[in-house]
């Protein structure tokens, strides 16, 4: 940064102090209405689970795969297991999947689900014995062997049987998860076989499960982070109200960040997810750098107006360069192939930029009403022990 441009940018910073320092209330106001508008936007996030969609999609091998998912269904197939438990020692209980008390149970659910709606096809072994399951083990093993393909729809030592349910809705996570309540009300209403149970698996719920890990721990870790540095701003500021003023900016930053992405469409995806902690980490030190000045110039003697002047000018000039080139670096990311390496700059991106203006912008308005409640309440303090003294004297 030149000499010249910094200079213009100190001296825009003390126009904007002594704007702050004369309208610090509708300063803050305003920086209330934007954060309840972009908490708002926060509501609107999308989490992206499936990896697949992060990958560049323009690419060939990943035009092909998409030909392929569409033309078979691949991903959207719920698998149903049902699975024998090996370690059970109870007794009349089915040793292998192929026992007709299994097998009636299987063609129980495979009826049920065809039933449904919301399920547009259903794969499994049931369509073998529509003529009805034999009494004992070899005359399933003579109807399966008559058929070929059916093997692969068991394992290797007869423990594991599978059940294809394709949902009509695809793979968004509303319908998903509601076929997947069908499927296991479903389950729950079939007669089962002791020793025997089912689970639901496949690539749609693996995304479900993704999605739900990655809102807890977006929610935990910049909870966690959030804790962590304020604790440590209160004990390295040695007063809980300085503490909060320097970790104000850091609540701004990152409601404000989750809030255009949620505007802009910006998904929260596996290398995004931890955002929210990496702001307030990288983030806490223009609120520190901020209010540690001003303070240090009303030790001085300064007035509030010169104390926020000399604050803001400087730190701000000082922290913009460094936000600046930050920002830059992150942005570069934007222009990798890779959607999640993009999403990626865009966030932290963001970040900077909004812990920046949090702290030079919004925070010195807040330093000041802070200041002016404390004074306030002196002059309270002082009024009514000279209305004591006084008292004292006449009595």
């Amino acid at each position: 940064m030149g000499l010249k441009e910094k200079i213009s940018i100190e001296r825009a910073l003390e126009r904007l102090a002594s704007f702050q320092c004369r309208h610090y209330k509708k300063v803050i106001v305003a920086a209330l209405i934007l954060t309840v508008f972009l908490g708002y936007g926060a509501t609107e996030l999308h989490f992206r689970g499936n990896i697949a969609k992060e990958m560049p999609q323009d690419l060939p091998v990943f035009v092909l795969q998409d030909k392929i998912a569409s033309k078979f269904r691949g991903e959207e197939f719920m698998i149903i297991a049902v699975c024998l438990d090996k370690e059970t020692s109870a007794k009349n209980v089915p040793r292998d999947i192929r026992d007709p008390k299994v097998i009636a149970s299987v063609v129980e659910l495979h009826e049920r689900l065809e039933t449904e709606p919301s399920i547009e096809r259903v794969q499994s072994v049931a369509p073998v014995f529509q003529g009805g399951v034999p009494d004992d083990i070899e005359g399933v093993k003579k109807k399966l062997a008559s058929v070929p393909g059916s093997e692969s729809f068991l394992n290797d030592d007869f423990s594991i049987m599978l059940v294809y349910a394709s949902p009509i809705a695809g793979l968004s996570e509303e319908k998903v998860k509601e076929a997947t309540d069908i499927i296991q009300n479903d389950i729950d209403s079939i007669t089962k076989p002791a020793g025997v149970t089912y689970k639901i698996t496949g690539i749609a719920p693996l995304i479900i499960e993704v999605l739900r890990l990655m809102r807890e721990d977006m929610v935990f870790t910049t909870l966690v982070a959030a804790v962590i540095i304020f604790g440590l701003l209160v004990l390295l500021e040695r007063s809980f109200t300085k503490g909060f003023l320097v970790f104000l900016p850091l609540i701004f930053a990152v409601i404000w960040t989750f809030g255009t992405m949620g505007f802009l469409g910006i998904p929260v995806s596996i290398s995004t997810v931890m955002i929210g902690a990496v702001i307030i980490g990288l983030g806490v030190e223009y609120g520190i750098f901020m209010v540690s000045r001003y303070y240090e110039e009303r030790s001085h003697g300064n007035t509030t107006r010169d104390a926020l002047r000399i604050a803001v000018s400087n730190i701000g000039a000082s922290t913009f360069g460094s936000a600046a080139t930050t920002t830059a670096a992150f942005f570069a990311l934007t222009l990798s192939v890779m959607p999640m390496i993009q999403h990626l700059g865009e966030t932290l991106a963001l970040g900077i930029i909004f812990c920046w203006l949090a702290a030079v912008v919004v925070n010195p308005c807040f330093i000041v009403f802070e200041e002016r409640i404390e004074a306030r309440k002196l002059a309270d303090g002082l009024r009514k022990w000279v209305g004591k003294a006084k008292k004292c004297e006449i009595s």
